[in-house]
């Protein structure tokens, strides 16, 4: 990341931990060690960082300048792109994380039930499904960047495919309908059909839905009944039309491609093409029988290229707008070689989200990992994305080294 003027000059004044009081500012950024700022001009020590630095021990700090009182500080200290990364942030990332993989997974095992009773009894709780979509848009609302973080949210090994992607789909198409301004009604709806959406998979014969090889002809026009499969074993139901056309159309494309009826842009229901960039988007970055999953961006970037001939302009902006072109948990390479993972989306701007820095340029895990903005240049840009196969390295590496 660049030497920091830390490293560069002799003078650097110690600050005791002890010292510090909530509301103090300094006029010069206050370093943990060389190469990680702890704090910038415009941030005011905290007692939640006072407390977190005595937790883990830390009983000095570091900084070119003085202390500044409570006083707003001045801005003729030196600019940094380094957001602050404080030891807060990293609390707060491990606790959001650890409240989406609980949400995932208690999601997980409702619409396992809701499946497999559907499939065995012809049942369909449509009061507790309501209840667990309102649970799901309120967890959106409050933590979308752990929720949406895919990647780092791993369903339990050995588990049915089209439960995980029936969550998974169900959060995207919410998370949409959100950015829509739906209003909530209406995106318990979209939920249910979302949840709903592979229900007519249970018709077919496994052999076929889970086959490794290529499909034949005939077995490809099986797994293309399934949208008209669902859509009859739903309608007895009388649940509304819009749920149905949901789980009806979500195959269906804006050229007229898709099915079952080859519907164009302007006859798709809304439904049908949230639920279509939401599934299509999901089911290109998961692992499958037959494939690896792709990167987030590589799927994200593939299906812009597709957007008019497939997808709905301003539902995939909205996915956008949610993910950024680097999709949350997505990992990057800067231009300085460093290695992070995308921890938040920029609303001015999807091109540059905020990434937490992993590893320095000769892959050593840095002890204290900054969140930064990306940029257009610098040393601030990305330049790559990494694949699943280099994801698992990092991981691996990561585990190893910590």
């Amino acid at each position: 990341m660049g030497s920091t003027k830390l490293e560069n000059e002799q003078k650097v004044n110690n600050i005791e931990i002890k010292s510090l009081k909530p509301g103090m500012y300094f006029e010069s950024p206050v370093y943990l060690d060389k190469g990680y700022v702890l704090l910038t001009p415009e941030t005011p020590v905290s007692e939640m960082l006072i407390k977190n630095l005595n937790t883990w021990g830390f009983t000095t700090l570091f900084s070119e300048g003085s202390p500044i009182g409570r006083e707003t500080p001045t801005q003729s200290g030196p600019s940094s792109n380094i957001q602050t990364a404080t030891l807060d942030q990293n609390i707060k990332e491990k606790e959001g994380l650890n409240r989406a993989r609980n949400f995932f997974m208690q999601m997980f095992h409702f619409t396992e039930k809701i499946h497999t009773r559907f499939k065995e009894d012809s049942i369909l709780n449509l009061n507790a499904m309501t209840e667990e979509i309102k649970k799901a848009i309120t967890m959106i609302r409050e933590d979308d960047k752990y929720v949406l973080r895919f990647q780092e949210i791993v369903p339990p090994e050995g588990s049915e495919y089209m439960i995980s992607h029936s969550v998974k789909t169900t959060i995207l198409a919410l998370s949409i309908g959100d950015r829509l301004k739906m209003p909530n009604h209406k995106l318990i709806e979209l939920g249910i059909a979302s949840l709903l959406h592979e229900v007519g998979m249970l018709q077919i014969p496994n052999k076929i839905y889970d086959k490794k090889g290529a499909l034949s002809a005939d077995e490809q026009k099986v797994i293309k009944a399934h949208t008209l499969l669902g859509f009859r074993a739903l309608r007895e139901f009388s649940l509304p039309r819009d749920i149905l056309l949901g789980i009806l159309e979500h195959h269906e494309r804006n050229d007229g491609s898709g099915y079952p009826q080859g519907l164009s842009t302007a006859r798709i229901s809304q439904f049908g093409k949230i639920i279509a960039v939401a599934c299509s988007y999901d089911a290109q970055i998961s692992n499958r029988p037959f494939r690896s999953g792709r990167d987030a961006h590589t799927s994200l970037t593939g299906m812009l290229r597709e957007m008019r001939s497939h997808y709905d302009e301003e539902v995939m902006k909205a996915l956008l707008g949610i993910l950024s072109i680097y999709p949350l948990g997505s990992y990057i390479t800067l231009v300085n070689g460093y290695t992070g993972i995308v921890t938040e989306t920029n609303d001015k701007d999807f091109r540059y989200p905020t990434v937490k820095i992993l590893l320095d340029k000769n892959r050593n895990i840095l002890k204290d990992q900054p969140s930064i903005k990306t940029s257009e240049g610098g040393e601030m840009k990305i330049v790559s994305v990494l694949n699943n196969s280099e994801i698992q390295k990092i991981k691996a590496l990561i585990q190893t080294q910590g």
